[in-house]
Formats: structure tokens, sequence, C-alpha cells
């Protein structure tokens, strides 16, 4: 009896044993593919050697080894990843749902979520003394739909006297929506920004474009950001800063500069892989891994009433109007009192 105790202990073992060296093998190859696809597209070659490197380093430890599923995987790994790139990372591949009104995503892409909420935007308003304030948190894809929406945002504003733009929570999106909004506040054509693309070696130019409402070249632009504004949204931030266009006002960003896209490791693994660099050109280089630093520092909750104290605090300096700066002598007091 005890002998075939110990051959059932044993075969277990072995069982055991063969699991533990499949799931090695099977996160040693995922590991493998990241290397082999960072090292042929990732887009800051200087970056592949740390990056490899570190990868290498990490799968020898014994928080690797005893990662007991792919979700205890993607942690470890997009923590090691997150140290040189916020845009690099693993993700599940989102399976189709068939349960119901036949093929349906459960993922819902980025994009998708701007256009059924209201292509980002929260907030359009006119503060106390005319000052504009435009709030969204994402820079949709550009279609009829979202340019109607934006030239509708930008009508509300064509009569403001100044306007803060709140990016606070913006999380960004697509560069042609940067550029879109952007050409209402400039009105010689603009080149904004460029992008170096490492799959063709080629670099696009992203320049202003013609816009259907009212241009608002010299309105004063105060632009809000915090830590969380990320990736499109910098680059707006970042544009309008080396341009001379705005005064930013809140916290560093978040550093995201490059664009990417999902390339399959597996096929229940995939990476977020930046391909492309954005090039400004004015500093002739981005914000990646510093973000963008605000002309005025500030924490991001207070930043709104900063910037809406600065936007009265010119126009008292430039308005002739008597009824005006009676609005904004009164705009300033109440917002002295709320502090």
């Amino acid at each position: 009896m005890k002998r075939h105790l110990s051959l059932i202990l044993v075969g277990l073992g072995m069982v055991v044993s063969s699991v533990s060296s499949a799931q090695e093998r099977v996160k040693t190859s995922i590991v493998q593919e990241l290397t082999r696809s960072i090292e042929q597209n990732y887009v800051q070659e200087q970056k592949i050697p740390q990056i490899v490197s570190a990868l290498k380093a990490l799968s020898n430890t014994d928080a690797f080894k005893t990662a007991a599923d792919d979700q205890a995987l993607l942690l470890l790994l997009n923590q090691e990843l997150k140290k040189f790139d916020q845009h690099l990372s693993l993700s599940i591949v989102p399976k189709k749902d068939t349960t119901e009104k036949g093929s349906k995503q459960r993922y819902e892409s980025w994009f998708d979520k701007l256009e059924r909420k209201n292509f980002g935007f929260e907030k359009v308003e006119i503060l106390p003394a005319n000052v504009g304030l435009l709030s969204f948190w994402g820079f949709a894809n550009v279609t009829p739909r979202s340019k109607q929406k934006v030239h509708s945002a930008m009508t509300l504003l064509e009569d403001a006297d100044s306007i803060i733009i709140d990016l606070r929570n913006n999380g960004g999106g697509d560069a042609t929506m940067v550029q879109l909004i952007s050409s209402y506040f400039l009105d010689k054509p603009t080149h904004l920004n460029s992008f170096y693309s490492r799959d063709t070696g080629l670099t696009s130019e992203f320049w202003t474009v013609p816009v259907a409402g009212k241009q608002r070249p010299n309105v004063p632009i105060y632009i809000l950001t915090s830590n969380k504004t990320f990736s499109a949204a910098e680059e707006f931030a970042y544009n309008f800063k080396h341009l001379g266009r705005a005064t930013i006002i809140g916290e560093p960003t978040k550093g995201g500069a490059n664009p990417w896209r999902f390339i399959n490791l597996t096929s229940d693994m995939r990476v977020a892989m930046p391909t492309s660099m954005a090039v400004n050109p004015v500093t002739k280089s981005n914000w990646e891994g510093v973000g963008v630093i605000p002309h005025v520092k500030v924490e991001s909750d207070l930043a709104l009433d900063v910037a809406y104290s600065k936007a009265l605090q010119h126009l008292r300096g430039i308005s002739k109007d008597t009824r005006h700066l009676n609005d904004i002598e009164l705009a300033l007091k109440t917002l002295k009192q709320h502090h």
C-alpha cells in the first residue's frame, strides 16, 4: 500500500512539474516575442538595448517565475515597460461576444467611447466677464459629425474676450483633431508638429487647416494641464506653448509623445507599440518622458481659478469699456471670496 501511495505521489509530482514547465515555456515565449517585436518596431531605437536588458533580467526573478496567470504576468511586465515608455504596454486581445445580436465586441476602443460620449466635449461655457471655457477629455477622430461638434463649440466661444481650454483630464487621441481645433486659433498657415515613422522611415508634417468658423488668432488662451494630461492633449499644449500662443497652467503632463499601434504577440496577447515619434518644428524634440512643463506650476485642482484670475487681470489691463471693467472687478471679487 505504501509503495502504491508513493508511486501516486511521484506521479502527481511529475504532473505538477510538467504543468509548471509548460507555464515557464509560455512565459518565456511571450517575453521572447515581446523582445523581438520591440527590436523590430519600437521607434526610440536608442532605448531598445536597455529595455531588452531589463526584460531579460526580469525573466530571471522570483516574481516572474511565480506569476501564476496572464494577469499577474501582464502586471509585472507592464510595470517594467512603463519605466521606459508610458505608451508601451501589454494587454489581452479582446474576445468577440456572440451571445447577443450576433457578433459584438465587449471591448470599446478609445475612439468608439469618444464618439458615443459627445466626442469628449463636456463643457462649453461663458464665465462672468466674458471669459470662455472649453473642457473635453479626448481628441476624437475627425469625421463630419465631430467637425460639426467642434464648430458648434467654437461658435459659442467666438466672441469670448479670453479662452481657457481645460485638458486636465484629457487622455489624448487623434492628431488630426489637434490640427483642426488648433486651426481656430491661428490664422496663418502654421506648422504645428511632425511625426517620424519607423515603419516607413518618413516624416509627416501637420499644419493648420481651413476651418468653417471664425478664427481667433489674437484671443488670449490659457491651457490647463495635470499629470493625467496625455498623448494628443500633450501635443496640443506643447505646440501652443512653443508657438507662444498660450499660457500653460497646472502640473507637468504625463509624458507620452509617440503614436502607437497594437501588435499581436500571441492569439491572446498584444502590445501597444510606439512606432512613430513626434518632432516639434520649434524645439526639434518632444515631451516624451518629461511631459509638458507649465508656465505656471500649480496643483491641478487650483489651475482653473488661477487661469481665470490671470485672464481677468489681463482683460482689466486692456479693456476700455466701463461696463466690461465693472464685470471684471465683480468677477475678481467673487473669485477672491471663494478662497
